[in-house]
């Protein structure tokens, strides 16, 4: 498990309030039906410098929606956004360009972020230039230094996204994000696409370059185990809200949410499973539709606890632990 850095009383890189995002769903022949698509509903958290909040759950949970709308690649419905305290919601674009060059995002597939009639030297260096970091043969010693950072050769510069290998590519990625030295990157699946052996190499990148440049990381994935030794804290998503939240080694050890129990249980088995107290519950069934969701615990048509009269009319907050007040559990009946 990794550590969590020293707790400094300073302003959170990246924080979202209440954040709430729908989308319009057209239905018919002509398009004349309508309906809403909820993707986040009422989630909190923050991010500090230096920090890994990785972000698990099943497909359609949220997850990539929450990075997209945290950088406002997709605007919000409801709630705030907060880049290094300032509030960025409603922010004009050409106001919030000023602050793009501090929040960056890799993206799940290198082979569609990466443009392929760019050469390396002008996707690594694009936002070099357009935030007027460097020019001229700065530019080119600032690319080749970057390239060089995520273990590329200098010399492949000029060459184009498809002469490289899926590792490769997504290292070409990784220093697109990091060339402008972002306080804060969403790696949105960053190795879901590439092999286990290449998965390794790019997460210790990540890493390392975590530990030279204290920038901070939302990780989304599926994969629990990965996001066991990547994260710091962990963020655990069901149909648009954090049903889960908390330092990664007690939501893994501890599993309170049942959930959250189900998702482990659903992962190729662990030798730690056995030192674990909290059992594994079978998940049953699909997810609801995001178009209409349960009302009460949005967990609770397929949940083994639920309790009917309280599970399926009202909706959890996320309350703290009463032994750890930074582990927080969306449950009535968590403790």
């Amino acid at each position: 498990m990794k550590e969590l850095p020293l707790v400094i009383k300073e302003t959170p890189v990246a924080a979202v309030e209440g954040l709430a995002k729908a989308y319009t769903l057209r239905r018919g022949v002509l398009g004349l039906g309508k309906e809403l698509v909820h993707a986040l509903a009422g989630v909190t958290f923050q991010v500090r410098r230096g920090e890994t909040l990785g972000v698990v759950g099943e497909s359609g949970s949220g997850k990539s929606t929450l990075g997209k709308v945290l950088l406002r690649l997709v605007e919000p419905t409801f709630g705030r956004v907060l880049w290094s305290g300032i509030d960025v919601t409603r922010m004009p674009e050409r106001e919030l360009r000023k602050h793009r060059r501090k929040m960056q995002i890799v993206f799940q597939d290198p082979h569609s972020s990466l443009d392929p009639r760019m050469t390396v030297r002008d996707i690594v260096g694009e936002g070099l230039v357009l935030f007027g970091l460097a020019e001229k043969s700065a530019l080119e010693d600032r690319v080749v230094e970057m390239l060089r950072r995520v273990g590329l050769d200098g010399s492949m510069m000029d060459r184009y996204p498809h002469e490289f290998s899926g590792g490769q590519r997504q290292r070409i990625a990784i220093a697109r994000a990091l060339a402008v030295e972002p306080d804060f990157v969403v790696c949105d699946e960053p190795v879901s696409a590439l092999d286990v052996s290449v998965q390794s190499q790019i997460v210790n990148l990540l890493e390392e370059i975590q530990e030279d440049s204290n920038v901070a990381y939302l990780f989304v994935s599926h994969d629990l185990r990965l996001v066991e030794v990547t994260a710091h804290r962990t963020a655990v998503m069901y149909l648009g809200r954090i049903v889960e939240l908390g330092p990664t080694d007690r939501v893994a050890e501890r599993r309170l949410h049942p959930y959250t129990r189900a998702l482990f249980a659903s992962s190729p088995p662990h030798p730690a499973d056995k030192q674990r107290t909290k059992r594994a519950l079978p998940l049953a069934g699909e997810p609801p539709s995001a178009t209409r969701p349960p009302r009460g615990c949005p967990f609770h048509p397929r949940c083994p606890e639920a309790e009917k009269g309280t599970c399926d009319a009202d909706v959890p907050t996320l309350e703290p632990s009463p032994d750890d007040s930074s582990h927080r559990v969306a449950c009535f009946f968590a403790f």
